[in-house]
């Protein structure tokens, strides 16, 4: 067996380079493992039905109080929010500022823990970059890159954005509203967008954007100042439904009357949680004998958030109740 002889200095060189690569996974594991927890998914419902929304956001109080982009809750009736041990909760909107593409929504509660807030004028080119979010429904997906540009500005469907890091950690559907991290763990940019090269023709990868955190929490500080947005809260119930006539019960071989035909049940929603299905049938309400949707929506604006509501149901003919606790929308 014929072995082979290395200078001394190649040896220390290799072995300093294993352990320098070795405490940089060691930083990146800790940074990671203390951002994780601030970092939130986001589901969009709204009330009419459809895919729900995904997205993801950053807890920045302990309060509950959280930092997202505005398109990520836009037009949202009911946003729904999952913490990394997998609580979920329902989120009110407080500030919005769509020309910085942020927004600042709350959940109920306290003991949140949340980010540590970097200063992205501290940014270097070529330093590492962690990005956290739930791209594609897949919560808490880690992907780590190289901070590739500082103050970019790009114009997408109708905000001009100023201010942004460039990287090439993997932002992804979903990612919008995460946290950009550097190896302390400390935030240093809300994941917004990827570019793809636009109608140019010609394709990118690896050109993803974060809002400075210098830039959002200027927004943030600004928009607190404000009295909140008026939002008008309704107690929600998370389906959509028919009024039922004759026609229609017949033709479903429904055996009722009167009442509502539910078609959809949303997901996450009260309906959901309380068992109701499509193709149930909603007889009274507390009681009160339903002749069509517009006397359910008339008990619904006399309940708050938290109230149980007692439904007569029919399901294949089969008289059963159901409890639903109603939560409240979003907007």
């Amino acid at each position: 067996m014929k072995f082979v002889k290395y200078p001394l200095f190649m040896i220390v060189l290799a072995l300093l380079s294993t352990w320098a690569s070795a405490q940089e996974e060691e930083r990146r594991v800790k940074a990671i493992a203390a951002a994780r927890p601030s970092v939130v998914s986001i589901r969009t419902y709204k009330e009419s039905g459809g895919e729900p929304g995904i997205g993801s956001g950053v807890i920045i109080r302990s309060t509950g109080l959280i930092l997202t982009n505005h398109h990520v809750i836009r037009n949202a009736d009911v946003i729904k929010v999952a913490t990394v041990d997998e609580k979920s909760y329902t989120a009110q909107i407080l500030h919005l500022a769509p020309q910085h593409d942020l927004a600042l929504i709350k959940i109920s509660g306290s003991g949140f823990q949340s980010a540590r807030i970097g200063s992205s004028a501290a940014v270097k080119l070529g330093q590492s970059a962690i990005a956290i979010g739930d791209p594609l429904g897949f919560s808490s997906t880690v992907t780590i890159g190289t901070v590739g540009g500082l103050q970019r500005s790009v114009k997408l469907n109708g905000v001009d954005y100023q201010s942004l890091i460039q990287t090439d950690a993997a932002i992804n559907p979903g990612s919008s509203g995460g946290a950009l991290i550097d190896l302390d763990g400390k935030l240093i940019g809300i994941n917004t967008l990827v570019y793809t090269g636009g109608s140019s023709g010609k394709r990118a990868q690896g050109l993803g954007f974060a809002i400075a955190i210098d830039h959002a929490m200027m927004v943030t500080n600004a928009l607190l100042q404000r009295s909140p947005e008026r939002v008008t809260s309704k107690p929600w119930l998370g389906i959509t439904g028919s009024t039922i006539t004759r026609d229609i019960s017949e033709s479903y071989g429904l055996g009722a009357k009167r009442g509502i035909l539910v078609r959809t049940v949303l997901p996450a929603s009260p309906a959901e949680a309380a068992g109701i299905r499509p193709g149930d049938v909603i007889v009274r309400a507390d009681g009160e004998l339903l002749t069509g949707l517009p006397d359910l929506s008339q008990l619904l604006s006399g309940r708050q958030a938290g109230d149980v509501m007692s439904l007569d149901m029919r399901r294949n003919k089969k008289a059963f109740k159901v409890e639903v606790t109603l939560d409240v929308s979003s907007r």
